[in-house]
C-alpha cells in the first residue's frame, strides 16, 4: 500500500488501512516519542494517541501521499503535550541509542560519547537532530513536523547539526587521540574530556593541531551514524490496543477516543 491508498483506506474507515499505518510506522514513532518523554509507558500512549488521532482526523490531511511527517507531527504534538501536563523529559538512557552494558565494548563507549554530546544540546537543537539523523526527515518532510517555514527548516537542521558535532568533536578526540597527538595527552592529563571546560580547551587545540583535527574528521561522521543506527523497541501488545480504541467498538474505547480526539492540537494545511 502506498501512503495515499493507506490514508484513503483509514478515511473508507476500514480497520486495514490504520493497521497498515501502525505496522510501517509505530515502531518509530515509538522511538522518537521515547526520546522526548522519560517514561516508556508515557510514550506509548503518545503512539496510541496518535494513532487514534489519525483514525478520525487523517482526510483532513492536505496531501495524502505526506503521511509520514503528518504522523511525527501529530505524535510530537501528544509528546509536548504531556512535557507541558509535567511529564519529565527522556533520561540519559533513553538519549543516542540503545547501547547496554552488553554490547562490544568499544560500541558502547561511542554510543556513551553520543549520549553525553546530546544532553549538551539545547531540547529544541535535540530534537531536530532526532528527527533528522535517527528518522531521516529532511526538508518538507522535517519542516512540516516541527511545524516551521520550509525555507527555514535547512537552516534550523545544519545549525543543529553544527552544535552537535561542535560537542562530538572534542569529546571524541579527548578519548581516541592521545596516543596520537602527546600535546593532546599532556593537555587533557587525567581528565576525560566530558567536562565541559576541559572540551573548550581541547577544541582550541584541534583548531591549531592538524593531527588532531584529521582525527575529528574521521571520527565524527561514523559515529554519529552509529548513535544514530536503531531506537527503543515498541512494547508488545500496543498495536492490540491502538485499534481496539481507534475502532470504539466498546464503551470504554469509544469514550477514550473521544477523549483523545478533545485534546489533540488545531491542525494546519499540513497536519
Amino acid at each position: 500500500m502506498r501512503d495515499s491508498e493507506i490514508v484513503a483506506s483509514i478515511g473508507a474507515r476500514d480497520p486495514q488501512g490504520l493497521a497498515e499505518a501502525y505496522d510501517r510506522y509505530a515502531a518509530r514513532l515509538f522511538s522518537f516519542c521515547r526520546s522526548l518523554l522519560a517514561e516508556p509507558a508515557a510514550a506509548a500512549y503518545a503512539v496510541q494517541d496518535t494513532f487514534v488521532i489519525a483514525a478520525s482526523a487523517v482526510t483532513e490531511l492536505h496531501d495524502p501521499n505526506r503521511l509520514r511527517p503528518w504522523l511525527y507531527a501529530v505524535a510530537r504534538s501528544q509528546c509536548h503535550r504531556r512535557l507541558r501536563a509535567g511529564d519529565l523529559p527522556a533520561a540519559r538512557d533513553e538519549l543516542g541509542g540503545s547501547g547496554r552494558a552488553g554490547d562490544d565494548d568499544e560500541r558502547f563507549q561511542l554510543l556513551e560519547v553520543v549520549r553525553t554530546a546530546l544532553l549538551d544540546l539545547e531540547p529544541d537543537d535535540r530534537e531536530i537532530i532526532e528527527l533528522s539523523l535517527r528518522h531521516r526527515l529532511h526538508g518538507a518532510d522535517l519542516a512540516d513536523t516541527l511545524g516551521v517555514p520550509r525555507d527555514q527548516v535547512h537552516t534550523l537542521a545544519s545549525r543543529a547539526r553544527g552544535r552537535l558535532e561542535d560537542i562530538l568533536g572534542p569529546l571524541l578526540v579527548a578519548q581516541a587521540g592521545r596516543r596520537a597527538c602527546p600535546a593532546l595527552g599532556e593537555l587533557l592529563g587525567d581528565e576525560d574530556g566530558t567536562a565541559a571546560p576541559t572540551r573548550h580547551r581541547v577544541s582550541q587545540h584541534i583548531g591549531v593541531c592538524p593531527v588532531c583535527a584529521e582525527r575529528q574528521r574521521q571520527l565524527v561522521a561514523p559515529v554519529l551514524r552509529l548513535g544514530f543506527a536503531s531506537g527503543a523497541p515498541i512494547p508488545r501488545g500496543l498495536r492490540n490496543r491502538v485499534l481496539r480504541v481507534a475502532a470504539g467498538h466498546w464503551p470504554a474505547g469509544a469514550a477514550e477516543r473521544t477523549a483523545i480526539g478533545a485534546q489533540a492540537a488545531a491542525f494546519g494545511a499540513y497536519g
